[in-house]
């Protein structure tokens, strides 16, 4: 494949996975600490479920909980070694 290609494809993923890092890490550190902060309350260990519908309409169940640390660890460890590949390939073409 072309390396132009290959670039560019590195890119699109990298990027993806800095999204969804930053999305990983938002939801599941910062929004705990605000609202911790602004509730007064540990909500560390907040779980909950809830139950919307009717009689006549469709039913939507809500779960709250924790994502997996794992996975914002992985989209951050992936979005590093994309921007690494593509420093060092930067700099190779511009020698």
């Amino acid at each position: 494949m072309n390396n132009k290609l290959i670039r560019k494809i590195v890119m699109i993923l990298t990027i993806f996975c800095g999204v969804a890092a930053a999305i990983g890490i938002s939801y599941e550190y910062l929004l705990p600490l605000y609202l911790s902060y602004k509730l007064n309350t540990d909500l560390s260990d907040a779980n909950s479920i809830g139950i919307i519908g009717g009689a006549d309409g469709p039913t939507a169940i809500y779960l709250s909980g924790s994502v997996s640390p794992g996975i914002t660890a992985a989209f951050v460890i992936l979005a590093a070694i994309g921007i690494a590949y593509l420093v060092i390939t930067k700099r190779k073409n511009n020698k």
